[in-house]
């Protein structure tokens, strides 16, 4: 799979002077990934990017890749970090875009995601997080399979971490309303960040677009700690939020988590698989 042309200069600022999205990609240790994240971001057209990495001291081949792109990212900060919370709070305290995302070291954009993006936020200035579908990849980036949300349902959403981080995209005057992401989470800070979004009356939208790429391997976090501290964070988050599983509920996990199997398989079956992921 082909991977972006870098770009020679930073991104110009958008007619009003400001950039159109902040791109936050906390690293550690992915040099595997790492350069098919920033060119998937770099190689952004039609919109003014301001992307920040944020690495907690790599000791890998990443700080020589990063080296390599220093000139055309906005920030590199490279110094020790609590972990990924904490790195990505660093960089969103930098964030001047109307739009913000995050974007981990092993995963990327598709191409034209952020120009769609702008455009959805301009075109429905009623809603402040914007989500899409998700196509997930391996390690040698081939296609695994599609993982197709339904509608967005808060009730749903705030029981349940189905959102695609990579996939998700909010204003950043809904992200300042709520304070940001919050550093004390090893897991859970993007459903953490959602919930509250949510708990405040932020107004959601699923998206039926492919915005992103979902990179499953086995040192990613998720592989790792989802079974362990990430189960632990999500109930975490629930209670923190006064978030109670009825009984009802684990029936509408069911049939939740069913509807998307079987979307993402009837799209499989029906357009197979992508000629391309990134």
């Amino acid at each position: 799979m082909a991977t972006a042309t870098p770009m020679t200069a930073r991104p110009e600022l958008s007619e009003d002077g400001g950039y159109d999205v902040t791109v936050v990609t906390p690293s550690l240790n992915q040099a595997a990934f790492i350069e098919q994240t920033l060119t998937s971001v770099l190689g952004q057209e039609g919109v003014s990017v301001q992307y920040i990495v944020v690495d907690g001291g790599s000791e890998d081949g990443t700080p020589a890749i990063l080296e390599r792109y220093k000139a055309e990212l906005h920030t590199l900060i490279v110094e020790p970090d609590e972990g990924q919370a904490d790195a990505l709070r660093k960089g969103f305290a930098l964030a001047e875009g109307q739009i913000c995302c995050y974007l981990n070291s092993d995963d990327y954009l598709l191409p034209g995601s952020l120009q769609r993006v702008v455009r959805y936020f301009k075109d429905h200035p009623g809603v402040d997080v914007v989500y899409g579908h998700r196509i997930f990849v391996d390690e040698n980036d081939s296609f695994l399979k599609y993982w197709i949300l339904p509608q967005h349902i808060d009730y749903l959403m705030k029981r349940w971490d189905y959102i695609p981080q990579e996939c998700a995209f909010w204003r950043r005057s809904a992200m300042l309303a709520v304070g940001g992401i919050d550093p004390r989470w090893q897991f859970a800070m993007d459903y953490d960040f959602f919930v509250r979004l949510m708990q405040r009356g932020r107004r959601f939208a699923r998206w039926n677009v492919f915005l992103g790429a979902f990179r499953q391997h086995q040192a990613s976090k998720t592989s790792s700690l989802m079974s362990t501290v990430g189960i632990e964070e999500v109930e975490k988050v629930r209670k923190r939020h006064g978030i109670r599983i009825r009984s009802l509920d684990w029936g509408l996990a069911a049939a939740l988590h069913g509807s998307i199997l079987c979307m993402s398989w009837l799209y499989k079956a029906l357009f197979g698989r992508p000629n391309r992921a990134g």
